[in-house]
């Protein structure tokens, strides 16, 4: 498995994948209630049921996993600190 990341966005082949399991998990979980919505009282409880908790359970991996491998809340920029551009409005600038 290779992990070499984005150097723009950090994302490498595991996050995507992460990504698109809990993705697949929220999708499962529409899909359910869609049904369900359709369907009305002719609907399959046990059935959508299944579907919902299949889904809630793949995004609930998803995310934990997620949260687990990437760390968010120690890599991320903190919103507050301004970020250093490398250059300095305060020194002065050679009029012309």
């Amino acid at each position: 498995m290779t992990t070499k990341s984005n150097p723009r966005t950090g994302n490498n082949i595991f996050t995507i994948g992460l990504a698109v399991l809990a993705g697949t998990g929220f999708f499962l979980m529409a899909a359910a209630l869609a049904v369900g919505v359709i369907n009305g009282a002719n609907a399959d409880g046990d059935r959508i049921g299944l579907l919902f908790i299949g889904g809630l359970l793949l995004f609930v991996a998803g995310l934990a996993t997620w949260l687990a491998a990437v760390r968010p809340w120690t890599r991320f920029d903190d919103i507050n600190v301004p970020r250093y551009h490398g250059h300095h409005h305060e020194a002065g600038h050679d009029a012309h």
